[in-house]
């Protein structure tokens, strides 16, 4: 029998991620507490904790009587996440969400590529800690971030521009969701923990291509003034791993590997398995993601 989950404890509620878990959690009436290291102001009913991610003991006391920890804290260095789930598996936490929110860890060659290094590193910490410990764990496995990337333009189309570069022939249709169901799917986790423990929980707002997407944004948009393009990924990446074997590493080698991702289906592919349902998420139709891209650009 699960234990029931009503302590959350958010490690990074400030960013683009944690802080749509931080509104979804709250609208669930579980009882909330923010790790920070800094002073930063959180919506009242928020218990906030000021830690040294670097001091165990502080983690370790942080934790006690939390029933769940949520990692959104996407650290660059490699050792805090495993710090966390460290303090977490001693503290006796009883589930553990990883800071993962992507592609899925269980497709051969996803976690191999260097830019997800931190999360294969967190992936085997927290697997090795529920069969060593009681502590359990779930992963949010969400395809890239709808919103943020159509955005920002890392999807490769921009928007506000009226460009689009597909990678590859931009055929590769893979999951995609927005910030706000995955803030919606996490807290829909911790309300199933039997359902999800020590596993991978897998949603999606839709599955498109960037075909699919650049189609949707010339029917919200306009179909006219469009500079469309396409680049072969493989050399991309070659040059993105000789990049790291060299040790001169800038973000857009990362990026690179991000997208030759997306654009493999070896490594991107809509999910075997639908958790949606489970954790209180609909799928969008195009007409949403049409309204979603005037939005977008319009601001």
């Amino acid at each position: 029998m699960a234990r029931a989950i009503k302590n959350v404890l958010l490690v990074g509620g400030t960013g683009n991620v944690g802080s749509h878990i931080l509104a979804a959690l709250l609208r669930t009436g579980l009882t909330v507490t923010v790790l920070t290291r800094g002073s930063r102001l959180f919506p009242s009913g928020v218990v906030v904790k000021k830690v040294d991610y670097e001091n165990s003991k502080s983690l370790f006391e942080a934790m006690q009587g939390q029933d769940a920890v949520v990692d959104a804290s996407f650290s660059v260095e490699n050792d805090v996440s495993l710090k966390l789930i460290e303090a977490a598996a001693t503290s006796g936490v009883y589930r553990f969400i990883t800071s993962d929110f992507g592609l899925d860890p269980d497709l051969p060659g996803v976690h191999d590529l260097p830019v997800f290094e931190r999360k294969k590193k967190s992936y085997e910490a927290v697997k090795k800690k529920a069969r060593d410990t009681g502590l359990t764990y779930s992963l949010i496995v969400c395809g890239p971030f709808l919103d943020l990337n159509l955005s920002a333009g890392f999807a490769g189309i921009e928007l506000k521009g009226r460009t689009a570069t597909l990678f590859n022939d931009g055929k590769n249709v893979i999951p995609w969701t927005t910030l706000e169901d995955i803030g919606t799917a996490t807290a829909g986790t911790l309300l199933h923990p039997e359902e999800t423990s020590n596993r991978p929980v897998y949603i999606h707002s839709v599955f498109m291509s960037q075909l699919q997407l650049l189609d949707a944004a010339k029917d919200a948009l306009g179909p006219d003034g469009w500079e469309i393009s396409a680049q072969a990924m493989t050399p991309l990446f070659q040059k993105s791993m000789k990049e790291v074997q060299s040790g001169r590493i800038t973000p857009m080698t990362f990026g690179v590997q991000i997208q030759y991702a997306i654009a493999t289906r070896e490594l991107a592919r809509p999910w075997d398995r639908d958790d949606n349902t489970l954790v209180g998420l609909q799928e969008w139709t195009t007409e949403q993601v049409r309204r979603l891209i005037k939005r977008l650009a319009s601001q």
